[in-house]
């Protein structure tokens, strides 16, 4: 039967799985259990079991069957690594990259974009300064933008009416005022960059898919 690429990549977990099943028989593989209860351990009547408490734990394999199987499963995961590989070298998928020309890559090169490139990319562009909104602009330039922030710090003094009443007023002591130069770029600007990545990152998962079509290639 014909296979793909894909189908080489699911079977590989298929007998990664098998193969930690017959291990795990292995290790229940060397001894056989009785466990029972009983009233002597000494005399005429030692080890004799109370009636119904007696459990008989057999093996289901031998060590001999586990060990065969799994040198059948690593042969066979063996020689689907080697088709893989090679099929690997040969399989190419197109797609339009960031800069908007069509590209021809190999799964190696595709898995490298997708996996180490591509989050990088999406860190780096989450990551570039916006410019603020919402704030009181006193001067602006093509490279920058300097606004203010102005924070009241109030305080409050007593005094007595003509009656004799204590009054409290709040009043203001200074202020703090921020100024800031902003290299900030414009926050639609930033969110198109993020989403020209999400959109190649999607190319890039459906050139996968494309390349693991890819027929395997036969020892």
């Amino acid at each position: 039967m014909t296979m793909t690429l894909g189908d080489g990549f699911s079977r590989r977990k298929q007998i990664e799985s098998e193969l930690n099943n017959w291990i795990n028989r292995l290790r229940l593989a060397g001894k056989e259990t009785v466990k029972y209860q009983t009233k002597e351990i000494e005399g005429d009547k030692k080890f004799i079991p109370i009636p119904g408490s007696k459990k008989v734990f057999n093996r289901t394999y031998t060590i001999e069957e586990c060990q065969a199987k799994i040198r059948e499963l690593i042969e066979e995961d063996k020689k689907f690594a080697l088709r893989i590989s090679l099929t690997n070298q040969r399989a190419k998928a197109k797609l339009i990259n960031l800069e908007g020309n069509e590209v021809e890559l190999t799964i190696p090169e595709l898995l490298v974009l997708r996996n180490d490139i591509a989050p990088k990319l999406e860190e780096a562009a989450q990551s570039v300064p916006r410019k603020a909104i919402g704030v009181e602009i006193i001067e602006t330039t093509n490279t920058y933008t300097k606004w203010r922030t102005i924070y009241p710090l109030y305080k409050q003094k007593q005094s007595l009416s003509e009656q004799g009443h204590k009054i409290e007023e709040e009043y203001t002591d200074y202020y703090n005022v921020e100024e800031i130069t902003d290299y900030g770029i414009e926050e639609r600007n930033v969110f198109d960059q993020i989403d020209k990545i999400h959109a190649w990152q999607h190319r890039l998962k459906e050139a996968i898919n494309q390349a693991n079509k890819t027929e395997l290639i036969d020892l």
